[in-house]
């Protein structure tokens, strides 16, 4: 008999079916009351998504410093939703609650974020003023310390969210300054100098931190073809030069940002520059060096106070605004 095919069929049937993987009901969105640093939004998240808590914490913070995006979905997640009752089911709230709920965290998230502005003026100054050193022993500090909580389960969750945080607040605004070679002294305040000498002239220019500088060189004995050298430099803040309006003034002025009005000549913005041509005649010149991180620079004919009390306004005056009348000044002195 020839041989019959086999019924595969039979085969079939006497397998074991493969079992099947049930997958449960995903947890409803709720903010978690056991897993929480705060109000247990980022464990809630992770619950219902599936993710690492410490992930979710992260990438709270990190988002924070992209507009603030991270900040505002942390809140709005805050109020919006319910806390879990520890089964999976909401915790009714009334509307008392959860207004008390908004004020309370608007106080909380107001002191938090003047400390993080503070802590990031404070790592800025220090980078600034060559202490960017202390700032970079600080964020290594927190590294070491993330790694070493990293096998602590039971504080990790809490502290951790707090170290990057500090460690993103300390290390953005150094690494900023530090990119964009932002330096300056430490000091502070109102500086004012009338030298009636040529000698009382600091050779290594006049220099100020943070605050107002002002240089009134109109009592100097400007003779006719003579060049007198002055430099200043200052972090941030308004510094004012003061010459006679027969002097010619010459060199160069900078700012990383800000405005910079020399002698009639105006720039404003990012990485502001103005350099003055070589003088033709023989009025006496000031050759100046100038630089300023973030500020207003004003080199003027007019006297101090006057700009002070305009606050740096150099508005109409007559047929022409007050920067256009030194330009034309300095055309007919220096003989451009």
């Amino acid at each position: 008999m020839a041989n019959q095919p086999k019924d595969k069929s039979k085969n079939t049937k006497n397998k074991k079916s493969e079992p099947e993987t049930e997958v449960g009901p995903r947890r409803p969105l709720l903010r978690s009351r056991s897993d929480r640093v705060l109000w247990g939004v980022a464990g809630g998240l992770a619950t219902h998504l599936g993710f690492s808590a410490m992930l979710v914490r992260v990438a709270f913070v990190l988002t924070t410093f992209f507009g603030g995006a991270g900040l505002l979905a942390y809140l709005v997640l805050a109020v919006a939703l319910p806390e879990d009752d520890g089964e999976g089911n909401p915790v009714p709230e009334s509307v008392w609650a959860r207004l008390g709920k908004v004020v309370l965290i608007c106080v909380l998230v107001g002191l938090a974020l003047c400390a993080a502005a503070g802590l990031a003026v404070v790592s800025a100054w220090a980078t600034a003023t060559g202490h960017g050193a202390v700032v970079a022993v600080v964020v290594a500090a927190l590294g070491v310390s993330l790694v070493a909580i990293a096998f602590a389960e039971s504080v990790r969750r809490r502290i951790v969210p707090w170290l990057v945080t500090a460690g993103v607040v300390l290390g953005v605004p150094a690494g900023a300054v530090a990119a964009a070679d932002i330096h300056f002294s430490g000091s502070v305040g109102e500086r004012e100098y009338t030298p009636t000498v040529v000698a009382d002239l600091p050779d290594d220019g006049y220099d100020l931190g943070t605050g107002q500088l002002i240089v009134d060189l109109r009592e100097l004995p400007w003779a006719k073809g003579q060049t007198i050298h002055v430099s200043a430099h200052q972090g941030i803040g308004q510094m004012i030069v003061s010459v006679p309006a027969r002097v010619c003034v010459l060199g160069h002025a900078s700012a990383k940002g800000g405005e910079l009005v020399i002698a009639g000549d105006v720039s404003h913005g990012l990485d502001a520059e103005v350099d003055k041509g070589a003088a033709l005649t023989q009025a006496p010149r000031l050759d100046f060096d100038g630089k300023i991180q973030f500020g207003q620079m004003v080199v003027t004919d007019q006297d101090p106070d006057v700009v002070d009390r305009r606050d740096g306004d150099f508005g109409p005056d007559g047929d022409f605004s007050q920067h256009q009348r030194e330009a034309e000044s300095q055309k007919v002195v220096c003989g451009r």
